[in-house]
């Protein structure tokens, strides 16, 4: 080989060997340690085609309660689609012509039964990059209170021979607003009823407060008490109605809820105490008789927390509701005292539905066994409180073995035409034989 055939050859060696390391550096083995980030290119993404617009899922019709804890109703609308829009419009009724309903741009919106009528429709117009969609129409129904609830529970359960009725205190006998026994005694009807407050033992002792139905500044003595300030004046007015009277009486202060070593609330009162000053009433207002079989009832709730103060040191206690023993000892005690001086006591007691089902942790049993074997049941079970006959029957616990519920709270909006009332009123429903004693 020739000089120069070897330097040739030499060259077209190193000329290799380069080539090989250059690859070499471009494809990593593997194992080895991947490059930094960012020193690649960035890719080019590929923009999506626009989506037709179209409505997936329309909204949907909806009943609401005028009044109640469900009064608006949601309408919503599922589409596709680019750069969407919304713009919700109203016609009144399905006749009616479509108006656009101001700033409703979203994909719901919310319809309030004070604002809307019942039958009012709703739709949506959907607007997008390649067209628009508009929804089928969807019916908004406003449900108001019933005129007719005893008859409504007889066709919803198959119940039959019920009554309705209103329950009032001096709350609807106010300055601003006294009820028009009237109006109640027509929408109740000729086997109507009305159960009175009594008195209360909601107030602690020598406590100032207004009375309702004169505004004017009062204060309890040394009993824990206060009879109803309306309550004779409604039994007469009610009565001359011709409905039927119900008499209660508010669980209030007593020695076991005062937690205070010098009875600053309860001042030693009892519930034995309380029947005796029910009872008291009960007689003096003279609708009452010896022959008069009328729901005698304990309510039984929690009150208020109260403040006072005694030597330079503050006391707040809250007011609980009574227990099956207190409740018992007031509901033995009424039917004692009258009893002996030949009444009939059809006694009850009155609790929400969720109070019957109330269990004993330790025993399994529900707490009010006791009491639901001495009285009857007054129930309160409002559902969604709008002024109508809930969906399904009250929970009445231990009353489940005896006879249910007798009477039955639906609602605190009942809506009765000409009442004279700013507000709504407690109204019930009660079976035929709710006005008649238990067997003893």
């Amino acid at each position: 080989m020739t000089a120069a055939t070897k330097r040739l050859s030499l060259a077209v060696a190193v000329g290799v060997a380069a080539l090989t390391v250059a690859a070499c550096a471009l494809v990593a083995p593997s194992g080895a340690a991947s490059e930094p980030a960012g020193t690649r290119a960035p890719q080019a993404v590929t923009p999506a085609a626009p989506v037709t617009t179209a409505i997936l899922t329309g909204p949907a019709d909806a009943a609401i309660g005028r009044y109640g804890t469900r009064t608006s109703a949601t309408f919503a609308v599922v589409a596709q689609g680019s750069k969407l829009s919304y713009a919700w419009q109203q016609r009144a009724g399905s006749s009616g012509t479509w108006k656009a309903i101001a700033k409703a741009t979203k994909s719901t919106y919310v319809a309030k039964a004070a604002t809307w009528k019942s039958g009012t429709q709703f739709r949506v117009v959907v607007r997008g990059s390649l067209g628009s969609a508009t929804s089928a129409p969807a019916t908004l129904t406003v449900l108001l209170p019933t005129k007719t609830p005893a008859r409504d529970a007889e066709t919803a359960f198959g119940l039959t021979g019920l009554r309705q009725g209103v329950d009032m205190s001096a709350y609807q006998y106010t300055p601003a607003g006294r009820v028009k026994t009237s109006a109640i005694a027509a929408w109740a009807g000729t086997d109507g009823f009305a159960l009175l407050r009594n008195g209360s033992g909601a107030r602690p002792i020598r406590q100032t407060y207004t009375d309702a139905c004169t505004n004017k500044t009062r204060k309890t003595g040394a009993k824990p008490v206060t009879q109803d300030c309306a309550y004779a004046v409604l039994a007469d007015k009610l009565s001359a109605g011709k409905l039927s009277l119900g008499h209660y009486w508010f669980n209030g202060w007593i020695d076991a809820i005062d937690t205070t070593k010098a009875d600053l609330f309860a001042g030693g009162y009892t519930p034995a105490a309380s029947a005796r000053q029910f009872v008291t009433w009960l007689k003096r207002d003279g609708h009452y008789t010896t022959s008069r079989t009328d729901p005698l009832v304990l309510d039984v709730e929690k009150g208020h927390a109260w403040t006072k103060t005694s030597k330079g040191k503050t006391y707040t206690v809250k007011l609980r509701a009574w227990r099956p023993a207190e409740a018992a000892e007031f509901l033995t005690t009424v039917k004692s005292l009258l009893t002996k001086d030949g009444y009939h006591a059809n006694l009850y007691v009155y609790m929400s539905a969720n109070a019957t089902m109330k269990v004993d942790p330790d025993t399994g049993s529900f707490v009010w066994t006791p009491v639901a074997g001495i009285a009857r049941l007054w129930v309160a079970s409002w559902g969604t409180n709008n002024g109508r006959i809930p969906p399904s029957l009250p929970k009445v616990g231990p009353w489940e073995g005896y006879d249910g519920w007798s009477i039955w709270q639906y609602t605190s909006n009942a809506r009765i035409a000409g009442d004279g009332l700013p507000g709504g009123l407690d109204a019930d429903i009660a079976t035929a034989d709710a006005w008649t004693p238990r067997a003893s």
